[in-house]
């Protein structure tokens, strides 16, 4: 029964995104602890449709916004076998990599294979489709491009790590016009915890900590907070095409946000390895002008910036808590969800989640950094 309320409350959901019945906007797709829930800011009030069943994986929108997935499940229409699915950034287009190393691609009308069992895609090294809908993939230590049907190399085989004795891994995130942006995994996540080469084709562009959101393409233009070592708030420089825009030595830098006509934003914590037990970060505008933009209270930590053509800003005020259990410790992760709007600061909604730090199924803070991938996903 309670699998099938699920399912029908699921459909609903679905309808809602993909019938066309809510105007064009932006919207939010969110998870607070079990609760999940589709906002739509256009609307004089948010409308919400809860969800009744705690489901892991990240959140994401289709290119154009109308279907939903959680994790490898697209909802309402198919669960994937996988954890990890690349939405395309146009239309309802999806692909992963199965456990025999193809690579598959989703549609509403089914699946289709792009290359065959046997392939040798690489299943945990992500997958990044450009605008133009060609597809960058791991294979091995070679990083290949599928386009219109055919496969080609454009990175490797890499040598050797001299640390690890294997093979270095291209693991593909993101594009920049027709170039693929990739971190090259040393083959170790100890090693990797402290920083990857990041690049663009064959070009390396500097050392960067392994996280999504501490890289950030906009048009024709790639910010990227660069340092070693995994305390995210240890000497994390800023740089915007190319050029260090960090200033002041005091701050720390992560997670920038731009805009195609020039405009970026971070967040910032001070300077220091060991801020990183309870980073207190604020969000700052470095480009046109530099200025604070928020000063969040004591005991929360402003992240996660996402910057639109308007100028209005979206980010997440942060707080994390324990609480000593029978056997080990319970952790809560809060977020609230702001708008910074014409001058005007305001609350959207909660998000967070609350688990046993020894079994839990959302990423816990890593030496300050904060994933809310899993409880946050906006369109567009």
């Amino acid at each position: 029964m309670r699998a099938l309320a699920f399912a029908l409350v699921v459909g609903a959901l679905l309808l809602v995104s993909s019938a066309g019945a809510a105007p064009p906007g932006l919207k939010l797709l969110t998870r607070d602890d079990n609760k999940l829930a589709l906002v739509y800011l256009d609307r004089p009030a948010p409308f919400t449709q809860p969800l009744s069943r705690k489901l892991a994986g990240t959140l994401a929108f289709s290119g154009d916004g109308r279907l939903l997935s959680i994790g490898g499940m697209i909802v309402g229409r198919k669960k994937l076998p996988t954890r990890m699915l690349a939405w395309a950034p146009i239309g309802e287009r999806a692909a992963y990599v199965n456990t025999q190393g193809g690579v598959v691609e989703w549609t509403p009308a089914g699946l289709h294979r792009l290359e065959p069992n046997g392939w040798g895609a690489t299943s945990w090294a992500g997958l990044a489709w450009s605008g133009n809908g060609a597809l960058a993939v791991a294979r091995g230590d070679e990083l290949w491009v599928i386009r219109s049907g055919a496969a080609r190399r454009v990175v490797g085989p890499l040598p050797a790590n001299t640390g690890t004795g294997g093979p270095d891994i291209p693991e593909p995130f993101a594009w920049v016009g027709n170039h693929v942006l990739w971190w090259r995994w040393p083959g170790s996540g100890s090693i990797a915890a402290d920083g990857v080469d990041l690049y663009l084709d064959r070009t390396k562009l500097g050392t960067t900590l392994m996280y999504p959101d501490y890289v950030a393409v906009c048009g024709s233009h790639l910010a990227y907070a660069a340092g070693l070592d995994r305390e995210s708030t240890d000497n994390k420089k800023l740089f915007f095409d190319g050029r260090d825009v960090s200033g002041s030595p005091h701050h720390s830098w992560s997670t920038p946000a731009c805009t195609a006509s020039g405009r970026l934003v971070a967040a910032a914590s001070r300077n220091d390895p060991n801020a990183f037990r309870a980073p207190h970060r604020s969000i700052w505008q470095i480009l046109p002008t530099r200025v604070q933009l928020t000063r969040p209270p004591a005991g929360w930590s402003d992240e996660d910036p996402r910057l639109f053509a308007n100028g209005d800003l979206l980010f997440v005020r942060t707080r994390v808590t324990s609480k000593k259990t029978t056997n080990s410790w319970s952790i809560t992760q809060t977020g609230k969800v702001m708008l910074l709007a014409r001058g005007k600061l305001e609350q959207l909604t909660a998000i967070g989640f609350t688990e046993d730090e020894l079994s839990s199924a959302f990423p816990i803070a890593y030496y300050g950094h904060y994933d809310w991938s899993h409880n946050l996903a906006v369109y567009p």
